[in-house]
């Protein structure tokens, strides 16, 4: 007697013990069912109903289903909302001896390992960040599986995971993989708790079995110039990264058609907080719509899209290598006719980067193969096209791009014009491939001949209009007649079924021709298909060389896409220096510019100007100015031309911002903590290489606090640093440091003051700013009248306190400007301040500073910040904040 064989449910518990931290999609006919927990997941997040089995039970199990063939749209919801899924289909027939059908898993879908365009978009991307921790280091690599290439980087102990955090906040990877053997793995799940969106994941692996995962793809690849010694850390998170996808698509390796070593000194450094404030990518509510990458992108293929924004988000160090990039878009640019030519060629080309990994994976069908014909059939055009340019990076890219010509020929010659999307059903390959093929078809053809004269036949002879010969997988070929003619039914027609409103039948001579239709067309779809298998694993064979054009043609879009909209926005070639100035002559913002009355600026650094304090009213431009300056490196270096009508540029190894305000409330952190926290990581990066772009240090604490801040900054940027910086502040007070520190040069936004009300001009001009002009932006933005009066009489008693104090002749220099309104108006002397306080006035209406108040100013004149350390000037400040609270004297202050 056949045994059954293990129960429905025995086998759903016994994969997902070896599943147990995914939910498993259990094919069931027409359905995959989800039962137990994963049932309660699965109708949550998909929003399915949840029922049971065996409702009657005392215990009935949780169960939850859905279509077989939606199954990628509810897939991509569950992995999308961070859950793996565990994919098992069904055994077509149960295994000799038992009734139920076998389940087998077929792959395991993870946040960080897909690649079909339906799971995450033609222009999106699943990045794996494989991390290997060690005692005298960090090895990063992130993997993406859907165009088989791989990034690899390494850091040193001490500065691993403050770099590791950039990095991962840098990429946004999906998933991260590490294995439960790495050493301080605690610390990783801090790092990774700042990085939104990622799932964690965990895989055992040897460093041995992990190095060697990489080696197998260096020689399967070709890749063996790699070094393995180069970046041993790095390389061992690549492999183990490799083995992890393996084993989640079942296959024997993963196909990486490239490995890039990522050396620190390779690509400018932009962290997250600069991706963030500069919106290379994204704007702040999170829409591609208004970032720099939707501006400039031009690009005709997916492809493309995608390596501009690699570009955009690694800008190039070398001097030469974008000088190459440069020198492509100026051809192109001189060249009109040919550079329309060639994004006509691009245009509506399918994504050959992913199509060849399709191939890798064994998931290609023969739409995919006429997509990739359809491609190659360009590359002639293509090729000659790029090598008329006048430069020498576009015939370099185009040359290769024709290699592939006689696979396109054979390709065109098998496959027909329009095949099907499955491979299982034939009508694939054209007639004359194959002679067997050809007689199977030629039988199958006659059989359907005869079918279309049977029915004709018996229409004219039964009298039966409507009679019909159909077939289905069920029942075959039959014969149908509705039931008000089932009294013309000849005696030999033998009945095979019974509907509501007609009868099926069939006949001696359908039979005998069915079995050779049926036979003849089976045999050919299984014959089409093990043809197709190996015409797949013939280009398969070839897919390294079809992804290396896809990159080629990718960087051609890329070329072409940034010369078009030079053209059109009347962008400039950037001369590139070797020394550090930054000299740009109306330099415009690459995202702002097209907007009405836009206002250019130039902006200049240099050995004797390498800091620039930047004062001004709110809404007169500072911040706009302060990006425009990084977008215009980054795009420069990215070897973009850049908004302006001249520009010579000194490459810069980073570009950090400091830009707007927010507080991060999910880890208890205050606008002014996220603010600090910015410019120590700042303070601690900068290189003399750096441009440093700092808006508004020192808000949202004390006045003295602040200023004491922003001055220390200042200084220690300036000296210490020597890098490139500019800051914009309302701390006018600082603007004395110009002749103090030696590089620092004070600059202002313009505005026209007209009537008591102001006109924002927008424009740049060096020297420091007259006024702050807070009142007249206050009444701007439409405070009330009697507000705005009241504000004005207390500025004038402010500005008369600042006038009647008066410094030492050994103090600091700090300016006065018209219209001051702070209290840190005067000079902050090394000797007693002046007691004139007979030249002070008070307001009619109410005293603004009593005499403790006034008694505290004084004492602090005493303070000597030069012989203070930054800890004890800012203790001093604490302590006399704290004794004004208290309305008392602090002791420290000497009489």
């Amino acid at each position: 007697m056949a045994s059954k064989g293990p129960g429905m449910l025995d086998q759903y518990r016994e994969i997902k013990e070896q599943h147990p931290d995914t939910v498993l999609f259990f094919r069931m006919g027409d359905f995959y069912e989800m039962f137990y927990e994963d049932a309660v997941i699965g109708a949550e997040t998909l929003g399915i109903t949840l029922t049971s089995r065996d409702k009657n039970s005392d215990n009935p199990v949780p169960m939850a289903g859905i279509p077989w063939h939606s199954v990628e749209d509810y897939l991509r919801k569950m992995v999308k909302a961070g859950h793996k899924v565990t994919l098992c289909e069904q055994a077509p027939e149960p295994l000799p001896g038992e009734k139920i059908l076998r389940r087998v898993v077929t792959r395991v879908y993870t946040p960080g390992s897909l690649y079909e365009d339906s799971l995450i978009g033609e222009d999106g991307s699943a990045l794996l960040a494989a991390i290997s921790l060690k005692t005298d280091g960090i090895g990063l690599a992130i993997l993406d599986t859907s165009i088989g290439r791989a990034w690899v980087q390494q850091f040193s102990a001490s500065a691993g995971f403050e770099r590791l955090r950039d990095e991962l906040l840098r990429w946004g990877p999906s998933e991260l993989v590490c294995t439960h053997r790495d050493a301080k793995v605690e610390e990783l799940r801090t790092v990774i708790s700042e990085v939104e969106g990622v799932s964690i994941s965990t895989f055992e692996s040897t460093s041995k079995k992990s190095i060697e995962a990489v080696r197998q793809h260096l020689e399967m690849n070709d890749l063996g110039s790699i070094d393995l010694d180069s970046m041993p850390i790095g390389l061992e998170a690549c492999g183990l990264g490799a083995s992890y996808v393996r084993s989640l698509h079942l296959i024997d390796a993963v196909p990486l058609r490239e490995i890039t070593i990522e050396e620190e000194a390779s690509h400018m450094a932009l962290d997250q907080t600069t991706l963030r404030n500069l919106e290379l990518t994204q704007t702040l509510i999170g829409e591609r719509n208004g970032s720099l990458i939707h501006a400039i992108d031009r690009t005709r293929t997916w492809m493309g899209r995608r390596m501009l924004k690699e570009w955009v988000l690694r800008p190039l160090l070398d001097r030469e290598a974008i000088g190459s990039r440069h020198a492509a878009i100026a051809a192109l640019i001189k060249a009109p006719r040919r550079l329309s030519s060639i994004r006509e060629c691009l245009k509506s080309m399918r994504d050959l980067e992913r199509l060849s990994q399709r191939l890798a994976y064994d998931r290609a069908n023969a739409r995919d193969l006429m997509a990739i014909t359809d491609a190659l059939a360009r590359m002639p055009n293509l090729t000659t096209l790029t090598s008329a340019s006048t430069d020498d990076l576009l015939p370099h890219l185009g040359a290769p791009l024709i290699s592939l010509d006689s696979m396109r020929e054979m390709l065109e010659e098998k496959i027909v014009n329009e095949p099907p999307a499955t491979i299982r059903d034939g009508g694939i390959f054209q007639n004359g491939v194959d002679d067997t093929l050809d007689q199977l078809r030629a039988q199958s053809g006659e059989g359907k001949a005869w079918l279309e004269r049977f029915e004709q036949e018996e229409r004219e002879r039964l009298e039966i209009p409507s009679l019909k010969v159909r077939y289905n997988r069920q029942f075959g070929y039959y014969i149908e007649i509705t039931k008000t003619h089932i009294d013309k039914v000849p005696e030999h027609y033998r009945r095979r079924q019974t509907l509501t409103n007609a009868e099926r039948y069939t006949t001696d001579d359908l039979a005998e021709w069915e079995d050779q239709i049926l036979n003849a067309g089976s045999r050919g779809n299984e014959l089409e298909y093990r043809m197709f298998l190996q015409l797949r694993d013939q280009i398969k064979a070839r897919s390294s060389e079809l992804a290396d054009i896809a990159r080629r043609v990718a960087a051609i879009d890329v070329l072409s896409s940034l010369a078009a909209h030079a053209r059109e926005r009347s962008w400039v070639r950037p001369e590139m220096l070797d020394d550090e100035r930054i000299d740009i002559t109306a330099g415009r913002h690459p995202v702002l510019e097209s907007m009405d009355g836009f206002v250019p600026n130039d902006i200049s650094f240099s050995d004797n100007r390498r800091f620039l304090l930047l004062t001004g009213p709110n809404m007169g431009g500072k911040s706009t100015y302060l990006r425009q300056t990084a977008l215009i490196m980054i795009l420069a270096q990215a070897g973009s031309f850049v908004p302006a009508t001249k520009a010579k540029l000194g490459i810069v190894d980073r570009v950090f911002t400091r830009v707007g305000a927010h507080d991060d409330l999910r880890r208890g952190r205050s606008t002014f903590m996220v603010e600090m926290i910015e410019v120590a990581h700042i303070l601690r990066r900068a290189t003399p290489k750096s441009l440093v772009l700092l808006d508004e240090i020192g808000r949202g604490t004390s006045t003295f606090d602040g200023l004491a801040i922003a001055w220390s900054v200042t200084e220690d940027l300036a000296r210490r640093a020597g890098c490139r910086s500019l800051f914009a502040t309302h701390y006018h007070q600082l603007v004395g440091l110009e002749e103090e520190v030696d590089g620092l040069v004070n600059i202002h936004v313009q505005v026209a003051e007209i009537d008591n009300s102001i006109r924002f001009l927008h424009t740049i001009a060096e020297g420091p700013c007259d006024d702050s002009y807070g009142v007249q932006v206050a009444a701007l933005a439409g405070l009330p009248i009697p507000v705005i009066e009241r504000a004005r009489d207390l500025l004038m008693f402010l500005e008369q306190q600042a006038e009647g104090a008066r410094a030492g002749e050994s103090g600091i220099p700090l300016a006065r400007p018209k219209g001051q309104s702070s209290l840190f108006g005067w000079m902050l002397p090394k000797g007693k301040m002046s007691e004139s306080s007979e030249e002070k006035k008070s307001l009619p209406s109410e005293s603004m500073m009593n005499s403790r108040q006034r008694e505290l100013l004084d004492r602090l004149a005493t303070l000597e910040p030069d012989t203070m350390t930054p800890r004890e000037a800012l203790e001093a400040l604490y302590a006399l904040k704290a004794e004004e609270n208290r309305g008392e004297v602090p002791d420290w202050v000497e009489e």
